[in-house]
């Protein structure tokens, strides 16, 4: 099976299960389990690469989500104000999200600042990631965009990444998760291969 293959298949079965879901209740957790097995693993295979992309992306949306479930936030904003409320939230999460683009696009630099590991290098997956977290910066801003229309202005016709803001947001983390396994599958292919050229 073809590399491009390998991801839309693994992009699209995580997607499809996320979204049958559609509860962060479960849906974020099993995100932050998954991240957390591909961690696992590239530390396992000693992939340092992988395991340096799956880490960032952990501890970073590891953080994010730490933030609102210890109620930071909530703690900090007045119940009255709505535009406070609404520029933290959503502001929080871009911030999470331009941190973590940040972050891979300059994943090989810190890499290298991290580990002495002459493993380290550009993969093919390094591409990606950023996007996906770029994507999730610009859902993040337009949401709080809507909001602040809404909140201000009163108009209720720009609702639809408000309306669908979990469903968008899913298919992001279904991106990513999906790119990480394929990354796994590709990196096994190649020490099954490396294993069998040493035989």
């Amino acid at each position: 099976m073809k590399l491009s293959h390998l991801i839309l298949l693994s992009i699209a079965s995580v997607a499809i299960f996320y979204i049958q879901l559609w509860d962060d209740r479960i849906v974020t957790p099993l995100h932050l389990i998954l991240l957390g097995i591909c961690t696992a693993y590239a530390i396992y295979s000693r992939n340092i690469n992988m395991a340096h992309i799956a880490g960032f992306i952990l501890l970073i949306t590891g953080a994010n989500q730490i933030v609102f479930e210890l109620g930071l936030i909530n703690r900090v904003i007045p119940d009255d104000n709505a535009i406070l409320q609404s520029l933290l939230i959503y502001g929080t999460n871009a911030l999470f999200s331009v941190a973590l683009t940040l972050v891979l696009i300059f994943r090989v630099q810190l890499s290298r600042m991290l580990s002495n590991s002459k493993s380290v290098e550009l993969t093919h997956f390094d591409g990606v990631f950023h996007w996906i977290f770029i994507y999730m910066t610009v859902i993040n801003l337009l949401v709080l965009l809507e909001d602040m229309a809404y909140i201000v202005f009163n108009i209720t016709s720009w609702t639809f990444i408000y309306d669908n803001f979990e469903g968008l947001i899913y298919i992001a983390w279904a991106l990513c998760c999906g790119a990480l396994l394929t990354m796994i599958i590709c990196s096994s292919k190649e020490r099954n291969t490396d294993e069998a050229n040493a035989l």
